[in-house]
């Protein structure tokens, strides 16, 4: 019968990094070969067949090592990281949805100035993956550091 081990953060992180390493080299070998197979071919439609395939590894690496490091956590950790993607997590959605609100209510104005502002056009949806992510992290991050400061 095999014994689970309990990874450490590092040792989590570092597999994952290196699993992600070794698939990103893989997607992007993949693509060179298609790009010598058939050099016509448009280089823009080949690496974002690699960017996905190596966004897929990457992601099935970090849930895979998720998982197993979830289960060998105590209670105290379980707790602080669900109780803070709750109230975090939600509370930084609620900052996204606010600038949601604005923009429906401007007619997408107050959208298209944050992409000009920003410089982005044409990487809008790149812009909405971070308008939607950021908030959320730094409301976990924040509500991870009060639960450990109250249960201390």
């Amino acid at each position: 019968m095999l014994r689970e081990r309990k990874l450490s953060f590092a040792g989590t992180l570092a597999r994952i990094m290196g699993i992600s390493l070794l698939g990103s080299i893989m997607a992007f070998a993949i693509v060179a070969v298609l790009m010598l197979i058939q050099p016509q071919s448009d280089k823009v439609q080949a690496m974002t067949i690699a960017g996905l395939i190596a966004g897929a590894l990457i992601m099935t690496a970090a849930m895979i090592y998720s998982v197993r490091w979830w289960r060998g956590v105590d209670e105290a950790v379980r707790q602080a990281h669900s109780w803070s993607w709750y109230w975090g997590g939600t509370s930084g959605l609620a900052c996204v949805g606010i600038f949601y609100i604005a923009s429906v209510f401007t007619d997408g104005v107050v959208s298209q100035r944050l992409v000009e502002m920003l410089n982005v056009v044409g990487r809008e949806v790149e812009l909405g993956v971070g308008i939607a992510t950021v908030p959320m992290l730094l409301g976990y991050a924040i509500a991870w550091g009060l639960w450990w400061l109250r249960h201390r």
